[in-house]
């Protein structure tokens, strides 16, 4: 059985029309909305749960999900509260700073309730971050996601993306983001997250620390520009494809779509998984990340399967 479900935030990312931060454009974006339509651009069948507001901006999102031939069939649209919106600035490099309206916004307002556990029984994978799980009811239905993967003996992928301004303090953040850490297959954090985790800037001790306190089977550790890393038994590094970044704002997600295709591709059990199925998983996932930055907007910025695979030759 092949399939990934994604569970989380869709907003409206504002990013920049010149290199002064004057002019915005208004693009879709937030994780696991970027991820979904990543999956998709590559060829599989992906399918977002969360909630948007039944507004303008939900509306944009929900067309524009469609549009990609995500599944929205658990995309729920709310009076509850407005569709987030984020203005994103970028310096000469094309990396980005994050201002977040959101006062709360739409997508913490997901209930358990309001999941279709049958979608549970119909795919491989269940991919989530730890925006969700800021507030209640959205961290509920997150958990129950986790639940639900559990249940069906599905892979479940995490990628905290931790922004640091949406908690009401750091330790919190820490707290949360790993109080979910033992429940989960797959792990993608950057070089910034694992040192916030673990304390630890040596990434071969931090690595080595969250696999032994939480026993998470496959992480993966990514540094930008120079490449990522995976941890199954040791620590394995996979140099990045050198490209001119313009926008980075959708790297991280165009990289763990990447990760999510191989483990979703494959006929390999989780126990199955050896150093040589992650060397070629990260070369495909740093193939997609950099095609990701090397042009503007989140989601419009995503690359297809063949573009990755042109690379790849």
């Amino acid at each position: 059985m092949q399939g990934v479900i994604t569970l989380g935030e869709a907003l409206i990312d504002f990013t920049p029309l010149d290199d002064q931060n004057m002019d915005f454009r208004k693009n879709p974006g937030g994780a696991p909305a970027n991820v979904a339509v990543a999956l998709s651009r590559l060829g599989v069948d992906v399918s977002f749960v969360g909630k948007v507001g039944d507004d303008v901006l939900g509306n944009f999102l929900a067309q524009k999900l469609q549009s990609e031939k995500v599944n929205i069939d658990n995309l729920v649209l709310t009076n509850e509260a407005k569709t987030a919106i984020t203005f994103v600035t970028l310096d000469e490099d094309g990396d980005r700073s994050f201002d977040f309206y959101i006062d709360p916004s739409a997508d913490r307002f997901l209930r358990a309730d309001e999941i279709d556990a049958e979608l549970f029984a119909e795919n491989k994978i269940y991919h989530f971050g730890s925006i969700s799980l800021i507030d209640e009811p959205a961290r509920s239905a997150t958990k129950k996601g986790i639940e639900l993967a559990h249940e069906k003996n599905m892979l479940v992928s995490y990628d905290p993306n931790l922004r640091e301004m949406l908690w009401d303090s750091l330790a919190e953040a820490k707290e949360m983001i790993l109080s979910v850490m033992d429940e989960v297959d797959i792990v993608k954090v950057s070089e910034e997250e694992l040192e916030f985790l673990t304390g630890e800037k040596d990434i071969k001790k931090g690595a080595e620390i969250l696999k032994a306190e939480y026993k998470i089977p496959v992480l993966f550790i990514t540094c930008g520009s120079e490449g990522s890393y995976y941890y199954l038994n040791d620590l394995g590094f996979v140099e990045a494809f050198k490209v001119d970044a313009v926008d980075t704002t959708g790297a991280g997600d165009a990289f763990m779509s990447g990760v999510l295709y191989n483990f979703n591709q494959t006929d390999l059990t989780l126990a199955e998984i050896n150093n040589d199925f992650l060397e070629k998983t990260l070369k495909f996932a740093n193939y997609s990340g950099s095609l990701a930055a090397s042009a503007s907007g989140a989601m419009a910025a995503l690359p297809t399967l063949e573009e990755v695979q042109q690379l790849e030759l």
